[in-house]
């Protein structure tokens, strides 16, 4: 893979878009992240305290930089994941380079859960995953969820992908109080895929 900014403006399905994070993406993010942080805090480190509506600004243009600079091994291209109209905040995932020279990457994901249970995650992984082996020509692509994460394993179920294995005292829990295992899972083969009708610009 060229090592330049990753070029994608935008994945749509009948009923989602995936884009890379705007500022202007703010109200809307810290408003669905203030709705779903019980959720999110008893799975994700960066969610122990609820961000500001400054922080999650800062987090933005911080990933607006990163889009506009070329992708590194290790270094998240944040994505949000929007209705069709780009107007009503379903959740976030990302691109992370896990070796480019292969290509490889590992996608994670959160939902509003206002629209949790609705297949939204997914779906939108699905289209993802997709772009990453069709556009990005991967050779891998990874979801790795704490073990005790059922909804975020599931994900990786309903798409197909392969667990690989069990990574013991791998991690810690989302507090950081307690040493946990890790599920990887992986997808070398979209023929596997749910189908889905996606297109990227």
């Amino acid at each position: 893979m060229q090592r330049g900014p990753i070029p994608l403006k935008i994945i749509k399905t009948e009923r989602l878009l995936i884009r890379p994070v705007r500022v202007g993406d703010a109200s809307l993010m810290h408003t669905a992240m203030k709705d779903s942080f019980q959720d999110l805090k008893e799975w994700m480190p960066w969610a122990q305290s609820l961000a500001s509506l400054r922080d999650t600004e800062v987090y933005l243009a911080h990933g607006e930089r990163i889009w506009n600079s070329p992708a590194h091994d290790g270094v998240e291209q944040p994505l949000q994941i929007m209705d069709p109209t780009d107007r009503i905040y379903y959740g976030a995932t990302g691109i992370k380079p896990a070796n480019l020279s292969i290509p490889s990457f590992e996608i994670g994901y959160w939902v509003n859960q206002a629209y949790a249970k609705q297949g939204i995650i997914t779906e939108a992984m699905n289209a993802l995953t997709r772009y990453l082996f069709q556009v990005l020509k991967a050779k891998r692509v990874e979801i790795n969820c704490e073990q005790d994460n059922k909804n975020s394993a599931n994900v990786a179920l309903r798409l197909n992908y392969d667990l690989e294995g069990t990574l013991r005292n791998h991690r810690f829990n989302a507090n950081g109080k307690k040493l946990t295992n890790s599920l990887i899972y992986s997808c070398i083969d979209i023929s596997r895929l749910p189908p889905l009708a996606y297109h990227s610009v």
